[in-house]
């Protein structure tokens, strides 16, 4: 055989031989959907109440955000409870308001009367803790409130647990935090208490924790979803957010790993997704 000819055999084999990575991308995923198990039922959550409707946007963390997804069809209205420098719990992303309002400061160091003289959008103001309680209450919808920040203001995950005792809700509440301190301070105000630990970038081991759920983030289930069978067989029900690919394939894709739920900025896609 001519040295021409062994080249051109060599090069073939070298490119006719080898799996490619679509190859191995399937093995992965065929095995996992082997392994999977039944499905939930699929779980939609409005992140911090959705800012997406048929018509535009809705300001974030609004009671106007909060009647949106309820009237899309969602299960769950996910937000962020902060505290005021008077103690009252509002519903805030930030730590500041200089983001959301057309006010500038932080947080904990107004009162609730400077906080709900602020425009949070469209007119809207910055909801209580009580008063998005007491919308879902209305509505029948749960909530995944998030401790935000609560190293910053001491006490804040027990009161949560007593206001929605006190209206009435915790059993419809799933309480959310990526601090564990304030998961084992709401387990500790009542044991009764579900509890969400919330996961970010590069965390794929959900077993390191004292929460009755976990909430990782969807691009890492993306990577590993054997971190989603896992949960599920230790009990724990399992709700992805997005980070940064927030699409209805990637909707669809975290509901057929096995997913509980989702939280979606967008809940008209998602309402889409699951046919509401």
């Amino acid at each position: 055989m001519s040295t021409e000819k062994k080249r051109r055999v060599s090069r073939g084999c070298t490119c006719g031989c080898l799996p490619s990575p679509l190859f191995f991308l399937l093995i992965y995923f065929g095995l996992y959907f082997l392994m999977r198990g039944p499905l939930p039922a699929p779980q939609a959550i409005a992140h911090r109440g959705g800012n997406v409707t048929a018509l535009g946007s809705v300001p974030e963390n609004t009671l106007a955000a909060f009647e949106n997804a309820i009237a899309l069809g969602m299960d769950y209205l996910e937000f962020d409870v902060q505290m005021t420098d008077d103690g009252e719990l509002v519903v805030i992303h930030d730590e500041t308001v200089d983001r959301t309002t057309n006010g500038t400061g932080p947080v904990g160091q107004m009162t609730l009367e400077q906080i709900r003289a602020l425009d949070a959008g469209d007119g809207q103001q910055v909801p209580t803790f009580e008063e998005v309680i007491q919308l879902a209450k209305e509505n029948g919808v749960g909530i995944l409130p998030e401790a935000k920040s609560p190293e910053l203001y001491p006490g804040m995950p027990t009161k949560m647990v007593e206001l929605l005792e006190e209206m009435d809700y915790l059993d419809q509440t799933i309480i959310q935090s990526f601090v564990p301190a304030a998961i084992d301070e709401v387990n500790a105000a009542n044991a009764k208490a579900r509890t969400c630990a919330l996961y970010t970038l590069w965390e794929f081991d959900l077993s390191q924790t004292n929460a009755s759920d976990v909430c990782p983030m969807a691009e890492m289930a993306l990577l590993y979803p054997w971190m989603i069978r896992s949960a599920h067989a230790r009990g724990q029900e399992v709700f992805v957010w997005f980070g940064a690919i927030e699409h209805p394939l990637m909707m669809r894709l975290m509901f057929a790993f096995g997913a509980n739920g989702v939280m979606v900025d967008d809940p008209v896609a998602l309402a889409e997704v699951i046919g509401r």
